[in-house]
């Protein structure tokens, strides 16, 4: 599993950020940028065809190492 940053263009919204339930989405200026575990390879290609199929602008697509979890008390 590989967690995976993807920028695209314009603020979507919750309609369709939730078509994507293994991937958080933080609103920016002018962009949405989508993150989470994705299973392979298959599983980037079919999200990023989903966002070609409804028309969104990609921007950038980075593999990143998953966030830490840091543990209080």
């Amino acid at each position: 599993m590989a967690h995976y940053v993807i920028r695209v263009q314009g603020d979507l919204s919750p309609e369709l950020t939730d078509v994507f339930p293994s991937l958080a989405a933080d609103h920016e200026p002018a962009q949405t940028v989508l993150h989470g575990d994705l299973d392979d390879q298959a599983a980037l290609a079919g999200v990023l065809n989903h966002l070609d199929t409804l028309g969104v602008t990609i921007i950038e697509v980075v593999q990143v190492p998953p966030p830490r979890v840091t543990r209080s008390g």
